[in-house]
């Protein structure tokens, strides 16, 4: 063993995916993205509970906490993600985690965790129900009274390859995927706004590691920044609390701001560790945190990789306070930025009458402040998504005008990467996609930190033909914010991506993801059905097809494409051919 070699007290969760073998050997494709599908979505309680990820091996996790309750909370929370995610999928593709929790002493080694506490939640894991977890007597006596849910005696149970017996308890999650569904439901969030983010503390031993702590904070101030729609209290005016035992509600109220992050950094030798916190200062309360733990094999690219994991988890939470905290006030009452905010959520409405009305407020900003860069971005991504939708006839001119929309919003602001971004995709809906894969590169390079410029990229990547490319460009944005609102677009082009690949099963995958979170997304809709045509699934791709006939009556297959600005022909005679098979009218 290794000097870095320690002992310490830990609850472990050992995970895996009941008949994942199984679910392989019938379709790989669709299996893996479905996997990493369901990891972006439940990953998050993990992180906001303080869990570390130690290591994954397949189907597989080994999470440590530093409390049982925290470890029981998540799994509760992971398992009915679970079941809701589930509840709409036919049996055979329904994924259904094993979770297996045991307190003890663990061993931790070069990044890995050894014991016989590990091997215990191993083996409470085998022999946890599918959908359910099995945690020990050390485990239930850290979360006795302190949750929800009961737990029920299993007694002494006789464990592989463990020398005693070890008492067994289950928690029960209620007996029905409905019940599940429900408590999933009762969870609320508190409303939230503008961010403060204070210095992060310097917990190591040497003073001298202050300007690492300080360069996480400026990092996260510099591109929080560049986060449409969220005000940022500048540094310095949060770095004049440094070193400060202040309580978090007089800062944001002596600076405005209703969202305070703050943190510490811990640096021992080559490891370091970093925690961030985020705050309603409203009540004082947390409502999101995480630890990062690394090697600091280069110093740089560890900052780098934690300000945009920090960015990637918070910001969407923030938008998301914004649009709850304007619905309930007149347009009349806001100025051209709460406006542009108001319009942002219209957006992610995902239907005509959202489409129409952002378009209207986007309007209302820019006659409050015509030069409001980000509202003309948004009033091209708006008439944009009406004619993706079929909602409105795109033609040579009406591309066009949304090309000169962003070259205006880019103009007004070319500091602004969001703007950027989206140049490059007018310029691929114009059919220059050429232009459009040099500016996402720029984009890429300049901001690697940005998670919607890699979404970019994998756009031009897919319009262009680059199909695989284009793949991983959308991974890569997709595990940097898990839970963006957008995400499901860019879900939608992954499986676009994966059909033009003939990855059928892929495509089905990531198109029903899509669907979980906007249920009339004309793309996801039509791909599912196009996917299942390909898959020869009869039956399910005729009850696709009528599904889209639901939600747009006059759709045709013909109709349906006839707006798509792809660069290969042949991509968009084999999705139509996929929808005809469906039972789409040609």
């Amino acid at each position: 063993m290794s000097t870095d070699t320690q002992r310490r007290l830990a609850a472990i969760v050992l995970a895996d995916v009941a008949g994942y073998s199984r679910m392989m050997g019938l379709d790989e494709d669709g299996t893996l993205a479905a996997l990493k599908a369901h990891r972006n979505a439940v990953d998050p309680f993990v992180f906001n509970a303080g869990g570390h990820i130690v290591k994954t091996t397949g189907d597989g996790m080994l999470i440590e906490f530093s409390s049982a309750l925290a470890a029981v909370q998540a799994s509760l929370d992971v398992q009915r993600e679970m079941a809701r995610r589930n509840a709409t999928l036919p049996d055979e593709r329904r994924m259904r985690f094993r979770i297996g929790i045991h307190v003890g002493e663990i061993i931790a080694d070069d990044g890995d965790i050894f014991g016989d506490t590990v091997n215990i939640a191993a083996r409470l894991q085998e022999v946890a129900e599918p959908g359910g977890i099995s945690i020990s007597q050390a485990a239930r006596d850290g979360v006795h009274q302190r949750i929800e849910a009961p737990l029920i005696d299993l007694g002494p149970q006789e464990l592989k390859n463990i020398v005693a017996p070890v008492v067994v308890w289950r928690v029960d999650m209620g007996g029905t995927q409905t019940d599940a569904l429900q408590a999933a439901a009762a969870t609320t969030s508190g409303e939230r706004a503008a961010v403060a983010v204070l210095p992060f503390d310097n917990m190591s031993a040497d003073p001298d590691q202050d300007y690492f702590a300080d360069g996480i904070s400026e990092d996260i101030i510099a591109l929080l920044s560049r986060t449409p729609g969220i005000r940022v209290i500048a540094r310095n005016s949060t770095f004049s609390y440094k070193g400060q035992a202040k309580d978090v509600r007089l800062i944001a109220a002596e600076l405005d701001a209703r969202y305070i992050l703050e943190g510490s950094v811990r640096r021992s030798g080559q490891q370091v560790r970093i925690t961030a916190q985020l705050i309603d200062a409203s009540n004082g309360q947390h409502i999101w945190a995480e630890r990062f733990d690394r090697k600091l094999d280069d110093i740089f690219e560890v900052q780098d990789e934690i300000t945009g994991n920090i960015v990637a988890r918070i910001a969407p939470e923030v938008l998301r306070s914004e649009f709850r905290r304007l619905k309930e006030r007149s347009p009349e009452q806001l100025s051209a930025w709460e406006l542009h905010l108001r319009a942002l959520a219209c957006l992610h409405q995902a239907t005509e009458a959202g489409f129409l009305q952002g378009e209207a407020l986007c309007r209302q900003a820019l006659e409050l402040d015509p030069s409001h860069a980000s509202s003309w971005r948004l009033l091209s991504q708006h008439q944009y998504q009406l004619f993706v939708y079929g909602f409105r006839k795109g033609s040579a001119e009406t591309w066009n005008a949304l090309a000169e929309q962003a070259g205006r919003a880019m103009r007004l602001d070319p500091a602004d990467p969001i703007i950027a971004a989206f140049l490059a995709d007018t310029l691929s809906w114009t059919g220059k996609w050429d232009e459009a894969l040099a500016q996402s590169a720029r984009v890429v390079s300049d901001y690697p930190l940005l998670m919607h410029g890699h979404h970019t990229r994998g756009n031009a990547q897919f319009l262009a033909g680059e199909h695989v490319a284009a793949i991983a460009s959308f991974e890569i944005g997709l595990r940097m914010g898990p839970s963006s609102p957008d995400n499901y677009q860019f879900q939608t082009l992954t499986a676009f991506a994966h059909y033009c690949l003939g990855n059928y099963g892929a495509a089905l995958s990531w198109a029903e993801e899509a669907l979980r979170a906007v249920p009339i997304f004309t793309q996801a809709l039509g791909m599912r059905a196009a996917a299942l045509g390909q898959l020869g699934q009869t039956d399910d791709a005729a009850r696709a097809a009528e599904r889209f006939l639901e939600v747009f009556p006059e759709i045709t297959a013909t109709r349906h494409c006839r707006n798509f600005r792809w660069r290969r022909q042949a991509d968009i005679d084999h999705y139509r051919d996929g929808l005809v098979k469906a039972g789409l009218p040609e």
